[in-house]
């Protein structure tokens, strides 16, 4: 009867013929064949194996484990055997916090498929049914895993996200193995594959989308937004190549908490515009506190909408998202309109806030201009109306105010008094928040605009005086913590007026 030998050097099985491997060449030493276990006992692994077999039915796993771990000693090129002793180990310690059941999930298809090619299957049938049933088997473990984690999407999204990304780059290994070796030709093998592919793009659009708990917004760090975005590509790829007509866009961010948020604080601006109403003439705020008080949960929706737009692995062209994108935009005019309030002496003053802070909305306005664009003409509308009502706000409060300085601008920078440090204010409020209309902020200029080009010629003029009752010390300003960002507006005006 023939000796059936481990080839120490290729690993295959092969028959003990002159001490010579017959695949690969090699000469071997029988005595230290047998010392090292490498020779092969076929009744030894069947009657093992059986026995596995019978325990693993009725999911007594350990036993189990205990003969399909002596079959595969018997034979050390046992793909079955293998298979089962890892797949044991999966659902014996399944349950342990500290074992990681993507990891050997993976593993419980390679390995096996590894001693699959050195034991010298010759039959693509058993080969095929083989991969067939581990995938199949694998697949519900897999799916189960990444389901397991969704109790915490609602409890604690941080640890959702970790552990999701863990196992998505862990499970990514098993889509990269050499299609040869995982037979990805079969129709059967495809199906399987693309169940996993399909799931875990799945994971990926849910793992990067904003939820709100209670009063903060949870979203991926830009790590994790990148990583995820790219195992999106890996395993869309892949979803593509196993699943005919397959289309990512099925899946689409939650907008119902985005959307309650809007609502509530659109609300509260016509509730607060109604009372207003004998001020909203001159765009004269009657109570500030309130008002900021808006703007700063404003602030907050803005953001939630900014990500769920931009942020979520959305369609671009996902009508909800074109609903979504008119929002940000009302939200952003709210954000970016300058305050007008009486002082305490009866005089009106324009508060735009932080430049920074506007500077980064513009920003934002330009992508929801040009992303909503695409659905219909509200950008370009939405943004004509805002114009406008800016001039109105600039021609009401700053040209008369700026005729009447400008005409004692020498004396103003004599006394250095209260009026000049109000000048001095007015004038840059003003530029801040004329800012909006240069090309350099708002980027969305592809139509002619006669207020637009009005704001730029007031942004100019504001800047230009605000540099004329200093002087033009450009150095000083700049070393300025309040007022250096004039400078940067007044570049932008001369690169804008240069074009």
């Amino acid at each position: 009867m023939a000796q059936y030998v481990i080839c120490p050097s290729c690993g295959k099985t092969v028959v003990c013929d002159g001490g010579v491997c017959s695949d690969c060449g090699q000469s071997f030493d029988m005595a230290a064949i047998k010392s090292r276990g490498l020779t092969v006992d076929y009744n030894t692994e069947g009657r093992e194996f059986a026995a596995g077999k019978d325990y693993f039915v009725n999911t007594e796993f350990m036993s189990a484990r205990e003969h399909f771990a002596k079959a595969l000693a018997a034979n050390g090129n046992s793909y079955l055997s293998q298979y089962f002793v890892l797949l044991c180990d999966i659902y014996l310690n399944e349950g342990a916090e500290s074992y990681d059941v993507m990891a050997n999930a993976v593993n419980a298809v390679l390995t096996p498929l590894e001693l699959m090619k050195r034991s010298n299957v010759s039959a693509i049938n058993d080969k095929l049914n083989f991969v067939v049933a581990v995938l199949s088997e694998i697949k519900i473990i897999i799916l189960n895993r990444l389901r397991a984690h969704d109790k915490l999407f609602e409890l604690d999204i941080t640890s959702y996200r970790k552990n999701e990304l863990a196992d998505l780059q862990t499970l990514l290994k098993l889509f990269k193995t050499d299609g040869e070796t995982l037979m990805t030709y079969s129709p059967q093998v495809q199906s399987v594959l693309g169940e996993i592919a399909d799931y875990s793009v799945a994971v990926c659009h849910k793992a990067v989308q904003t939820v709100a708990v209670g009063e903060e917004l949870y979203g991926p760090s830009e790590y994790e937004y990148n990583r995820f975005t790219s195992l999106n590509g890996d395993f869309g790829y892949y979803a593509t190549q196993f699943i005919a007509d397959y289309d990512a866009k099925k899946y689409t961010p939650d907008f119902t908490q985005c959307d309650l948020l809007n609502d509530k604080v659109m609300s509260r601006f016509i509730k607060f515009d109604a009372k207003n109403k004998a001020f909203a003439k001159k765009h004269i705020i009657g109570d500030i506190v309130e008002y900021d008080d808006i703007l700063e949960e404003c602030g907050k929706a803005l953001e939630f909408t900014y990500r769920n737009c931009f942020r979520s692995l959305c369609d671009k062209t996902y009508a909800k998202r074109g609903t979504l994108l008119k929002d940000g935009l009302q939200l952003l005019y709210r954000m970016l309109t300058p305050r007008i309030i009486v002082t305490e002496d009866k005089k009106t003053e324009i508060r735009a806030g932080k430049f920074a802070d506007l500077s980064e909305k513009c920003g934002m306005l330009s992508l929801f201009l040009t992303d909503e664009s695409a659905f219909d003409t509200f950008a370009r509308d939405s943004l004509k109306k805002y114009y406008e009502e800016l001039c109105d706000i600039i021609e009401q409060h700053f040209i008369g105010e700026f005729d009447k300085y400008t005409k004692s601008i020498n004396k103003l920078k004599d006394a250095r008094g209260e009026e000049f440090k109000r000048y001095e204010k007015l004038l840059f409020e003003t530029a801040k928040a004329t800012a909006c209309a240069l090309a350099e902020y708002v980027t969305f200029t592809a139509f002619k605009d006669k207020n637009r080009i009005k704001l730029v010629n007031y942004c100019k003029q504001a800047a230009e005086e605000f540099l004329m009752l200093h002087d033009y010390k450009v150095d000083e300003i700049d070393r300025s913590n309040v007022y250096r960002p004039i400078l940067d507006i007044y570049n932008s005006v001369m690169r804008e007026k240069n074009m």
